[in-house]
């Protein structure tokens, strides 16, 4: 599938009824890349626009696996607690200003809730 982008908090919540809030949900993996490097001449290259692509699967018939391209990431913290359930119940997502912000749990204060935090986001499902 086609990637799709989301600009407004109404595209946000449209995705969000699709994905039923990313209830029964798991985060499966993810990538990262900070953008910033090593030149040959062992200078420090700096970049402002890390990427994190996550994956996430769903206990569901339709687009059981979605792929989140988060861009110019700001915040990223997974929550790791083993002693934890690492399931998704329910997420909460909205856009403030100029950035995204992802919470794991409707609770957003919750210690056991992964979240983030980016400028631009895009999404995709696909088939494994």
């Amino acid at each position: 599938m086609e990637w799709r982008k989301l600009e407004t908090q109404v595209e946000i919540d449209e995705f969000m009824q699709i994905v039923n809030d990313f209830h029964d949900s798991c985060i499966n993996g993810l990538t990262y890349s900070s953008g910033t490097y090593v030149d040959e001449d062992y200078s420090m290259v700096m970049d402002t626009n890390p990427v994190v692509n996550l994956l996430i699967q769903r206990q569901s018939e339709s687009m059981t696996n979605i792929e989140l391209c988060l861009r110019g990431v700001t915040k990223f913290h997974i929550n790791n607690d083993l002693d934890a359930t690492l399931d998704i119940l329910g997420a909460r997502f909205i856009k403030h200003e100029d950035s995204f912000y992802w919470y794991s749990n409707e609770n957003v204060e919750a210690e056991t809730t992964t979240n983030f935090v980016c400028r631009e986001i895009v999404w995709r499902s696909i088939s494994k």
